[in-house]
């Protein structure tokens, strides 16, 4: 690491101005982010809940680029506002409300989630041929875009109160990324951060790219989930192609990659 633990803003400044994107610096910067999470005791509780309650998925190291990110966000803008589309079981927004109170940092939190499943069809043969013929069913298994039937509101709402939050104090647009008027209520706001962790399909990722990078405010970041597949490294779970391919929109609208810890992505928006 490059500059001192208790200004996590100027280490996230120095590490940026610093990559160089080659497989020996991401697979460093992924142990280095991940034994940052573990020495410090509320990033390390925080993921020792979700890996206890299987909360989430990921890896320990994002806490740490969270914690450099909002104190970054908080340095450069002062207020500011946060979207994740995809919130699953809350485990970003609830790092993120905690950092929020725990630092004192003024912080809008919004998601977009339906907040449903979307159970696999059963095992047989008629799944079999559909994985054959149908090419989005096909994409959709092979990117992990199902999830089981459960009541995800009461799960996130608990995940909050184990931490004494409140997911109330987080605007939530309820339902799909892609249905038009949710688009244009989230069209209202400019955000400095924004986690896109939704539809992993190719079409799916390149829809969310298409409808929200465009809201990150200049010099805010956008973070890619699952879109390292085509990095160097040896290290890490790298994701899908199908999102990787979907970040090649992001140079014309402005954003440039400025680096990566696993298979996450930082894209900021520098146009």
């Amino acid at each position: 690491m490059t500059a001192s633990p208790s200004d996590p803003a100027l280490e996230f400044f120095n590490l940026v101005a610093a990559y160089s994107g080659t497989g020996a610096e991401n697979d460093r910067l992924h142990a280095d982010f991940t034994r940052a999470t573990w020495a410090n005791p509320l990033l390390a509780a925080h993921r020792k809940h979700v890996e206890q309650h299987q909360l989430g998925f990921g890896d320990p190291a994002f806490h740490q680029l969270w914690h450099l990110l909002l104190a970054a966000s908080h340095q450069r803008f002062g207020a500011f506002d946060a979207l994740e589309i995809g919130v699953f079981k809350g485990q970003v927004t609830s790092l993120w409300a905690l950092l929020a109170t725990t630092h004192g940092y003024v912080a809008r939190i919004h998601a977009v989630t339906p907040l449903v499943g979307q159970p696999m069809p059963a095992a047989g043969w008629l799944r079999s041929l559909r994985y054959r013929i149908d090419r989005r069913f096909r994409e959709r298994v092979d990117s992990g875009d199902f999830y089981p039937p459960e009541d995800y509101e009461k799960i996130v709402r608990a995940h909050f109160t184990h931490y004494s939050l409140s997911f109330d104090a987080v605007r939530l647009l309820r339902g799909y990324s892609t249905e038009p008027a949710l688009q244009a209520e989230a069209a209202h706001d400019r955000y400095a951060l924004l986690y896109i962790d939704g539809d992993h399909t190719y079409e799916g990722a390149c829809a969310d790219i298409r409808s929200y990078a465009p809201l990150v405010t200049p010099g805010g970041w956008l973070i890619m989930d699952d879109a390292a597949h085509d990095l160097p490294g040896t290290t890490f779970w790298k994701g899908y192609e199908s999102v990787a391919r979907a970040c090649r929109l992001l140079p014309g609208l402005g954003f440039k990659n400025v680096i990566n810890v696993g298979h996450n992505r930082v894209f900021e928006r520098v146009a």
